[in-house]
């Protein structure tokens, strides 16, 4: 499979149907990125699919093709900052209100207990700590992809994921068995 750079330099040139590629091979870690920050699966995805339409509208700005990974994880972070943003200003629905006790319905089914507890203690996770669990455990991206991706030394990141995993440990003491 080509790298990055050659698939988006054959975009520029009008190849439309080489940005589905990058969308492919990107679009797990955009939405995951997103969900990071609004811990919502639908509206992740759509600030997933916003991110792949910034990008592809703003292609030749990129300087740098080699970090289109990067590039579009800092603009799915942005427009999951800004989904949230406008979230945080609209009015919250009581479960008591008509209609919304059939949205918590329609859901989908529940994760088991400890796996939600696991979640939950990931998310209570410091920020650091938290984006490079997801990425590597989550994302299921090597350590080297996971300190690439965000601009850090293998030796932070590892650090990072150790400490994350005793905090988990300690958190998750008794829940998890």
């Amino acid at each position: 499979m080509p790298p990055d750079d050659a698939i988006v330099r054959e975009v520029l040139r009008g190849d439309r149907g080489a940005f589905a590629t990058l969308v492919a091979r990107h679009e797990r870690a955009a939405w995951a990125t997103a969900w990071r920050v609004l811990r919502d699966d639908h509206a992740a995805a759509d600030a997933a699919q916003e991110a792949f339409l910034t990008a592809y509208h703003r292609l030749a700005d990129l300087r740098r093709p080699e970090r289109f990974g990067a590039w579009l994880l800092r603009i799915a972070r942005r427009e999951a900052v800004r989904t949230a943003r406008g979230r945080a200003r609209e009015p919250a629905r009581s479960l008591d209100e008509p209609g919304a006790a059939d949205l918590a319905a329609q859901s989908g089914a529940r994760l088991p207990a400890d796996a939600e507890a696991l979640l939950a203690a990931v998310a209570r996770l410091p920020e650091h700590e938290r984006v490079v669990v997801a990425m590597h455990y989550l994302d299921g991206l090597p350590v080297a992809d996971v300190a690439r991706v965000l601009g850090r030394p293998v030796g932070t990141v590892t650090k990072q994921l150790s400490r994350a995993i005793e905090r988990l440990r300690l958190k998750t003491r008794g829940v998890l068995g």
